[in-house]
């Protein structure tokens, strides 16, 4: 029953926002406060090996669908509240304005695109308009064209704009991953599109539906609310594009494969702590997504003889802080060098941190064994 119920921990993060945001004033900022009590039971808690056991896919899969509608309620009563007065003055109504905005880019992040990235792997109509109409929260409606068409494909490899590469900074990632997908998506559906005799500009065009999405949210949060409000949602929904590249930034940094070469265990980083699981509906168990992306989330095997990181809440908060994370991802990076990467590998990663400026930390293990 466990298994069935722990997923809900999604729908109470964002019912506690909502709760915020009906509450008004600075408890605007009750829903970003979730982040810092998930981190901690996640710290806590510690590892979670366990496999799933569902033998109802369709009762686990309802708090998939209770999201999304969860995330428009918080957009709307976000515009609720502001139409009625946030219930404070001056430079306060300002500071609670700042908290629904980093409350809505948080929750935009997780568990939204967790949730998003289940609903597009799977192949029926009703799961792919969920996780489209759920990606406009973060305003990249058709991320399931790069993500499935070239980052399952060349993910661990210079192709792949999705894969951070060593010593690479979290802000010039954001940029270049925001880039690589758009263009990916532009240029997809203008081949689809050119198939069918139809222009770029079409209205089957599904990247012009995607930004007519963003900017209808956009307009009925202004009409309803006034300018301030709509602008602030719009501003939440283009800052959390960027922000979930620097959680994507995570998931393979550092990592190399050469083009062609099948996956192994060791081509991705796992984050398997209890709470990192739940609320990134097992994305961070990362390896057997790969290893096969049409397993749904409760199928997923946690491997404990895989690529190890810690919590992905504390990683989060470690990569936007370049110095410090690239300290910590070396020692990690090198256990990797050494432990999991094939003699092709190797070579890879030499030449991957030569490009970075690092230690040729396998050259000096070379040289420690021979003496």
């Amino acid at each position: 029953m466990m298994d069935y119920l722990r997923y809900y921990l999604c729908s109470l993060t964002v019912i506690v926002a909502i709760i915020g945001f009906m509450l008004g004033g600075q408890w605007m900022w009750l829903g970003l406060g979730t982040f810092p009590v998930l981190m901690a039971l996640d710290l806590l808690l510690g590892k979670d090996f366990a496999p799933r056991k569902i033998n109802h896919p369709l009762i686990a899969d309802i708090p998939l669908y209770l999201h999304v509608a969860l995330m428009v309620a918080l957009y709307a009563t976000f515009a609720w509240r502001v139409d009625q007065g946030i219930g404070t003055s001056g430079g306060d109504t300002a500071l609670a304005l700042t908290g629904a905005f980093f409350t809505m880019v948080w929750l935009n992040m997780v568990p939204t695109v967790p949730v998003v990235h289940e609903l597009m792997h799977r192949h029926g109509q009703i799961p792919r308009f969920f996780a489209k109409f759920g990606s406009a929260f973060f305003a990249d409606m058709n991320r399931d064209v790069a993500h499935l068409m070239t980052h399952h494909i060349h993910f661990d490899t210079l192709k792949d704009s999705d894969t951070g590469v060593r010593g690479e900074n979290v802000y010039r990632f954001m940029w270049r991953a925001t880039k690589g997908s758009y263009l990916d998506a532009w240029e997809t559906e203008n081949r689809r599109l050119a198939a069918r005799g139809k222009s770029a500009w079409s209205l089957q065009s599904m990247i012009l539906w995607a930004v007519l999405t963003v900017a209808l949210i956009f307009l009925a949060i202004t009409l309803y609310a006034g300018i301030t409000a709509g602008l602030v949602a719009l501003a939440s929904i283009i800052a959390s594009k960027f922000m979930l590249e620097a959680l994507n930034f995570l998931q393979h940094y550092g990592l190399v494969r050469p083009e062609g070469v099948p996956m192994g265990k060791q081509h991705t980083w796992n984050h398997l702590s209890t709470v990192s699981r739940i609320i990134g509906y097992e994305i961070t168990t990362h390896i057997d997504h790969h290893k096969n992306g049409d397993l749904r989330f409760d199928q997923l095997i946690p491997h404990r003889d895989a690529p190890q990181m810690p919590s992905v809440f504390l990683c989060a908060v470690m990569v936007l802080f370049p110095p410090i994370w690239n300290r910590y991802a070396q020692q990690r990076l090198q256990e990797w060098d050494e432990t999991f990467a094939s003699p092709e590998e190797r070579e890879l990663a030499r030449a991957a941190n030569r490009r970075a400026g690092w230690p040729d930390w396998l050259a000096e293990s070379t040289e420690s064994v021979a003496a």
